[in-house]
């Protein structure tokens, strides 16, 4: 087996025309809805070929509903897939573990890989809430970035 090393990877850099990973964010008043439980809330559209690093929420109001109402986060593949059932408890913010951390098991993964286009959806899990929540995700595009490109290292 073969060893190629890698030369001007340190002169060629990052291209300057590539996107930069963004914080995408949209706030959910439930409030102003009349929710019940198993409820989706479609929040943050994803592009195809969109890589969602992390996502979670921010709990801006706590829910005073008297309803015990949770808050799962994820998209129609799984419900869960960035939270599960978290109570709507102001102040705080809650993500899955990566895989294999002992929190979350080995199931849950806590990043994903859109080829298609998708959302990320809120789902009002047990009971009408009335809190408010910032639903973010920390997002790449990776559409098409460096196709056209030739090769600009060499390789001995």
């Amino acid at each position: 087996m073969a060893t190629y090393s890698v030369s001007g990877v340190g002169t060629s850099g990052h291209p300057t025309g590539y996107p930069t990973v963004k914080v995408i964010s949209q706030v959910v008043d439930f409030s102003s809805t009349t929710n019940a439980t198993n409820d989706v809330f479609e929040v943050l559209s994803m592009p195809a070929n969109t890589l969602v690093l992390y996502a979670g929420l921010d709990i801006l109001t706590a829910d005073s509903a008297g309803n015990s109402g949770t808050l799962s986060l994820g998209d129609g593949a799984d419900v869960d897939a960035f939270v599960a059932a978290s109570t709507a408890t102001a102040g705080i913010e809650v993500t899955r573990a990566r895989a294999g951390d002992s929190q979350g098991g080995t199931t849950s993964i806590g990043y994903r890989y859109y080829a298609s286009a998708d959302t990320i959806d809120l789902v009002n899990a047990t009971g009408a809430i009335n809190a408010k929540v910032r639903v973010f995700a920390v997002v790449a595009d990776c559409d098409g970035h460096g196709d056209g490109e030739s090769q600009v290292v060499t390789y001995a």
